[in-house]
């Protein structure tokens, strides 16, 4: 097979180009030549796993076209693995992809089955998931590269385990702790993965440490969600939630909408706060998509939560007629 340059795989690799990649993958692994095929794959790989700057996904207004294809880059990052099973970088992009296909489109629909057909809800959840497990696994892959038995150490003895990190294990670090809660809040009934859960803090906790910035306030953002989950049952963290969602914003410029509805979906209305709710959702609708390229479609979806939690105010908060008659 004649190589194919990286300027034409660019070209390739778009929203709408997905099917195509994937038929030239196969083409790839199907190649006699050992030693090229590798060296193609890697050229892949490297682009598929570019900075949020390039990336064609993060980048588009069209939730739904994104969400079409998804699915073909998931199944062009796995035949990419299973030439290349030992390459860290298409372990992470494979891994978030996983995850965040799982968080914006599968969990979030079961959300909205929930009042509406709760079998619906219960397939989503029960898909969701499955996708959230196989993006944890991915990063716990990577991860395993560089620290043996890296899955299996983490679970047994967590407090030896990641001392031992570094800052650049981070991105992997995230997206596996990222997987694994995601699971545990689409599976609450399953008390032996609930039973994890400190696991997942505490991978978490190890990646704040040695990367607070990491995804402009990416791992601040989780612990806003974690600790307002909590508020009401466990003292102090109303106030901690406040301070990771203080940092994210100002990471972020108050560019980013996902934290505002972060906090309203959890704070606001663990603690029944109406007009807490309405103004952080109402500050997350204000920000501008388009005034950050690589995080437009991650505000446009973030957005269209706030509409819809705004939408069911009245099933939300128990004193909704006395406060917006």
């Amino acid at each position: 097979m004649k190589f194919m340059s990286l300027a034409l795989v660019r070209n390739i690799v778009s929203p709408t180009g997905c099917c195509a990649l994937l038929i030239f993958v196969v083409l790839l692994l199907s190649s006699g030549c050992g030693a090229l095929r590798r060296t193609q794959m890697r050229s892949v790989a490297g682009i598929l796993a570019g900075p949020p700057e390039s990336n064609v996904f993060a980048r588009d207004d069209d939730p739904e076209l994104i969400r079409d294809a998804l699915p073909f880059a998931l199944k062009t990052f796995e035949a990419l693995l299973a030439s290349d099973p030992k390459n860290r970088d298409l372990l992470l992009a494979t891994a978030e992809t996983f995850v965040t296909y799982a968080n914006a489109f599968i969990h979030a629909d079961a959300e909205k089955e929930e009042e509406v057909d709760f079998q619906r809800a219960r397939y989503f959840r029960q898909r969701a998931t499955k996708l959230y497990l196989r993006g944890r696994d991915y990063a716990l892959n990577g991860l395993a590269l560089d620290y043996p038995d890296f899955g299996k150490n983490v679970r047994e003895d967590p407090k030896h385990v990641l001392p031992t990190l570094s800052p650049e294990d981070v991105p992997l670090l995230y997206w596996a702790a990222a997987g694994w809660g995601g699971a545990i809040s689409t599976d609450m009934g399953n008390m032996s993965l609930v039973a994890e859960l400190p696991i997942v803090e505490a991978i978490m906790r190890r990646a704040l440490e040695l990367d607070e910035d990491f995804g402009h306030g990416a791992i601040h953002e989780f612990f806003i969600i974690y600790e307002g989950a909590r508020s009401g049952t466990v003292k102090g963290t109303t106030d901690r939630a406040m301070e990771h969602f203080d940092r994210v914003v100002k990471l972020t410029q108050g560019k980013k909408a996902s934290p505002y509805v972060s906090l309203a979906s959890s704070v606001a209305i663990r603690k029944q706060d109406y007009g807490l709710f309405k103004e952080l959702l109402n500050k997350a609708l204000a920000v501008d998509p388009d005034s950050v390229l690589k995080w437009r479609l991650a505000n446009i979806l973030a957005q269209q939560k706030a509409q819809w939690l705004l939408d069911h105010s009245e099933e939300l908060f128990l004193d909704y007629e006395k406060t917006e008659p």
